[in-house]
């Protein structure tokens, strides 16, 4: 055999390795891994979001340590701000205000990067999970992975995991056209020691925390005066809040549902005095929008999903006997 029809075996044979490799990859597994590296890594990095026809650039810092999440998001684009979260509080600055406006006194784990946590096993019902070819992101060889929706009542999305540290460093969600509706893609990222210190930042959420005044929106834990008879398949209640509305001395309702990919908020509140009731589907940024009006209270549902999907909610809800 020449050296020629050597290095053409070899080269053979590690495309042969690398096709088998990547046919034995396990969705399930990588989005595992994917979810342990978004809460337990130290990263940095940019990253821009498309959301319609609106592109944002932002830059994120996440550091753990003993089992806790610190987090510090900054808007690269648009009104300079920063989010700020650790376990203590969640604290948004907004340039030229002298002290952090408090959100949350406690973050309840919640987290403002666009790195979120998916349980594909509890989806699989509702998705199918596919690997695709890989792929390159930031410079950076990816991971890619389908997620196709086995209903009509949901969007579909193609998610590129790093290969070294399994996070995702591409997200794209797409309509029923297979159009893309949003995306995230990160431009540069560090993982690791490299990664920025954020201890001096949050001080700011102590200070938050414990600044004496409570800018928390006011949650009632009385019953929801409004019930949904039936719900899309899949999607479960996260989050019922009952707020004051003092300029017409009444309340909003917001109700939170989730198949846990997707995200549907309901708000129910009086119709305005001044009129101007609203109507029909419209769109805000990637998220689809319906409104209706019942008993004479507006009922807004909000979520990137088909309008069906809203319109299943806006339609399945009723007041309280």
């Amino acid at each position: 055999m020449t050296s020629v029809e050597r290095w053409a075996f070899t080269l053979l044979s590690l495309l042969v390795a690398a096709s088998a490799e990547a046919e034995n990859l396990d969705p399930h597994q990588l989005l595992a891994r994917m979810n342990e590296a978004v809460r337990m890594l130290d990263y940095e990095g940019r990253f821009v979001v498309q959301s319609g026809q609106k592109l944002d650039a932002l830059y994120i810092v996440h550091r753990a340590n003993a089992g806790t999440e610190h987090e510090r998001v900054v808007s690269l684009t648009g009104k300079p701000r920063e989010i700020i979260r650790s376990d203590q509080a969640v604290a948004c600055l907004v340039s030229g205000s002298e002290r952090p406006i408090n959100v949350t006194r406690r973050a309840h784990g919640r987290s403002f990067s666009p790195l979120k946590v998916v349980n594909s096993s509890e989806l699989e019902r509702f998705y199918r999970f596919e690997m695709l070819e890989p792929d390159r992101v930031a410079g950076r060889e990816v991971h890619q992975i389908l997620v196709q929706p086995r209903d009509a009542l949901r969007f579909g999305y193609r998610v590129f995991l790093d290969q070294i540290s399994a996070l995702p460093l591409r997200t794209i969600m797409l309509d029923e056209e297979q159009q893309t509706v949003s995306q995230m893609m990160f431009t540069e990222l560090k993982v690791g020691d490299s990664v920025a210190l954020i201890e001096h930042d949050l001080s700011t959420t102590q200070v938050a925390g414990n600044d004496g005044y409570d800018w928390s929106p006011l949650d009632r834990l009385a019953p929801a005066a409004w019930v949904f008879e039936d719900v899309p398949p899949g999607f479960r209640l996260n989050v019922h809040r009952r707020r004051a509305m003092l300029e017409q001395n009444a309340e909003m309702e917001h109700f939170i549902f989730s198949d846990g990919l997707a995200t549907v908020s309901v708000y129910v509140q009086p119709v305005p005095s001044s009129g101007g009731k609203l109507s029909g589907a419209s769109r805000w940024g990637a998220a689809n929008a319906v409104a209706r009006t019942l008993d004479e209270h507006e009922i807004i549902v909000v979520g990137e999903v088909p309008v069906k999907t809203l319109d299943w909610f806006a339609h399945a809800i009723q007041a309280s006997r």
